[in-house]
């Protein structure tokens, strides 16, 4: 099994689909410390949730990560996720963003 990343201010990312699919969650979150993954501070988009239990998250890579509290939640459209990943912002960042952009981009 893999070590478990230690994570703070974590936000629960809910991926809304285009279609009537189920909703891919992720998890946007910094490091708490230095490991393998990353140096603490840096940011991190998690692969999709496959299943939690308390504060102990584990991903569809079968990596598995403790949050310090519990996350925020926030909900995005699919093009706003592959906006957010691709260009790694931050939850803050793409509400920023969402009220300079035209309504429907």
């Amino acid at each position: 099994m893999r070590p478990r990343v230690k994570l703070t201010n974590a936000t629960l990312i809910s991926i809304q689909p285009i279609t009537e699919e189920t909703v891919e969650q992720v998890l946007y979150a910094t490091f708490a410390e230095d490991n393998e993954s990353g140096k603490k501070g840096e940011a991190l988009f998690t692969t999709k949730i496959m299943e939690f239990n308390g504060l102990e998250y584990r991903t569809f890579g079968a990596d598995f990560y403790t949050l310090d509290a519990d996350p925020k939640e926030f909900d995005v459209s699919v093009f706003e996720f592959n906006l957010m990943h691709e260009c790694m912002y931050s939850p803050q960042e793409l509400l920023e963003l969402r009220e300079i952009l035209p309504t429907g981009y």
